[in-house]
């Protein structure tokens, strides 16, 4: 039988050791803005997964959408299923998290474009190192998540979330008052 040999660096990803990179972002968010911008996915990945997990303790589940998409989530919300964005600040600048809605990167082929209107429905703006997120529906280019605002959004994870359903005219009010309930898995709306 022959055997496959390895391309040259994929060892490494079958050592027993951990890469270099995690020693490197153990004092998050004390970092460097080299660091940061270094290890920007994993800061990215790790909001999403805080974002998943203060919806799924709210019993609304997420499922992940591929990296080539616009949006970053599908959210199985009671009053429809909607697409989120989800955006991540490692730490606070002049009292404020700063986030841009944009797609891409700056060096990539395709750089920094800006979103379509249909590209996503709501936006969860992570503050990182604060363990808080914030929902919105506004489509801003620019956003800012104030310092004072953080203890309010860990008190009551979900307030802004509601806030953003609402604002999109998908609350349980204007669900009453004449827009078609949603309909469960066998087809029933959710109000029988």
């Amino acid at each position: 039988m022959s055997k496959q040999l390895l391309l040259s660096g994929f060892e490494e990803l079958f050592s027993s050791r951990p890469p270099p990179s995690v020693n490197a972002i153990r004092r998050f968010p004390d970092l460097s803005r080299d660091t940061l911008t270094r290890h920007a996915k994993w800061f990215g990945l790790a909001g999403e997964h805080l974002v998943d997990s203060i919806l799924l303790r709210f019993g609304i589940y997420t499922s992940q959408l591929p990296e080539m998409l616009p949006a970053d989530r599908i959210v199985y919300h009671p009053n429809g299923d909607l697409r989120l964005q989800i955006k991540t600040c490692c730490r606070s600048r002049g009292g404020y998290f700063h986030f841009n809605l944009v797609k891409g990167y700056h060096r990539s082929p395709t750089g920094v474009q800006s979103y379509a209107t249909s590209d996503f429905d709501l936006v969860a703006l992570v503050a990182l190192s604060e363990n808080a997120v914030k929902f919105t529906a506004e489509r801003h280019q620019s956003h800012r998540v104030a310092v004072s605002e953080l203890t309010a959004l860990r008190a009551d994870p979900c307030a802004s979330l509601e806030r953003a359903i609402d604002d999109l005219g998908l609350s349980d009010r204007n669900m009453s008052e004449g827009t078609p309930a949603p309909m469960s898995d066998e087809g029933a709306s959710h109000d029988q």
